[in-house]
């Protein structure tokens, strides 16, 4: 390969996902969050005009409660972010354990949709 075709290359991340987490492979409090689960940043009132604490966070936490303005799975931050899924796990457990996200309670199973309606909406997916 010549040297000019190295810069054309995209070099992928520049620090490897274990080193985000500081080689933790799982949350420290061993609750994994679901795929699905909704996560939001918690809203801090701001004092004085400050703007938002973001001291002693790495760029990727910071990232992540940009993202989490609005509710986000975590899939979407896994996703919009480029890390790992398994990484965004234990950096949402950080944040969790901060304070700075909450994880939103999922439906109770006798509010999720019946059988009968995800076939009719299949069904009308397919006519389509």
């Amino acid at each position: 390969m010549r040297a000019d075709e190295w810069g054309s290359r995209d070099p992928g991340p520049a620090v490897r996902p274990y080193a985000l987490t500081g080689g933790r492979t799982e949350p420290a409090d061993g609750e994994i969050l679901d795929v699905i689960a909704m996560v939001v940043a918690v809203v801090r009132p701001a004092r004085d005009g400050e703007a938002e604490d973001f001291a002693g966070l790495v760029p990727e936490h910071r990232r992540i409660l940009s993202l989490c303005r609005q509710p986000a799975t975590v899939a979407d931050l896994a996703a919009d972010t480029g890390l790992p899924l398994g990484v965004i796990r234990v950096l949402l457990a950080d944040l969790t354990a901060q304070g700075r996200i909450t994880v939103l309670p999922q439906r109770p199973a006798d509010e999720q949709p019946s059988a009968d309606l995800l076939r009719e909406v299949l069904h009308g997916l397919r006519a389509l």
